[in-house]
């Protein structure tokens, strides 16, 4: 990765911050599609998108001109055509620069499905769930809480952590008699627990009525 000699001018600074952004700060990244690269996009405006971190299998330079896809929340594809106008440790920040690019209408779109989201999120109720006994035998992933849109869990020792972003997809043991199935996306990562947002819809009431009964019989 070729870095600048100076940083982003004070000029695009202010352009870019001066707009309405879709923020990507506690969920999952959108996903940019370039050169065959699948890029982490963690905030959206018209005035220029940020990656981070910057995809490490080439080398990138100032004013590079790229095309690519923008994949949004909705499921949508939208073409981009932009330069490269930041280069720096955590990644790169793109500049509209042609006629394709994510709508203000797409764009609001997106930072109001990115809030409501987060709204549902924290008014879910969440289930705790009980540290497993000392002593206990056995594989297991000790499950902090859970609710019908996501779950937090604590590695254990012989795990690593996931990336933020990075899909999570597959039976999530809880203790040796009880697994449940998760898909669904990393969006924090804090000491040893992770967060993880479900897919829409979001999980099976009946799986949190399981997982009451398990935990907290009578």
């Amino acid at each position: 990765m070729t870095l600048p000699s100076g940083r982003w001018t004070a000029a695009h600074h202010l352009d870019r911050r001066a707009l309405a952004r879709a923020e990507y700060r506690r969920t999952a990244p959108a996903l940019l599609e370039l050169d065959g690269l699948r890029c982490a996009v963690r905030d959206l405006g018209l005035g220029g998108l940020r990656v981070e971190p910057a995809p490490g299998s080439r080398a990138w330079s100032l004013d590079q001109e790229v095309s690519g896809t923008m994949v949004l929340r909705t499921g949508q594809r939208v073409a981009v055509d932009a330069r490269i106008g930041r280069i720096d440790r955590a990644g790169l920040a793109f500049f509209p620069d042609g006629g394709q690019w994510p709508s203000a209408v797409e764009i609001e779109g997106e930072r109001r499905a990115l809030l409501q989201r987060h709204r549902e999120r924290r008014a879910a109720p969440r289930l705790p769930i009980p540290a497993p006994a000392a002593g206990a035998t056995g594989r297991h992933t000790p499950l902090r809480d859970i609710s019908a849109v996501g779950l937090r869990y604590a590695l254990t020792g012989y795990e690593s952590a996931p990336g933020v972003g990075s899909r999570i997809e597959g039976a999530l043991q809880l203790d040796p008699d009880t697994a449940i199935e998760v898909c669904g996306r990393v969006v924090r990562h804090a000491g040893r627990d992770i967060a993880v947002a479900f897919d829409p819809p979001g999980l099976d009431p009946s799986v949190l009525d399981f997982l009451k009964q398990r935990f907290f019989p009578g």
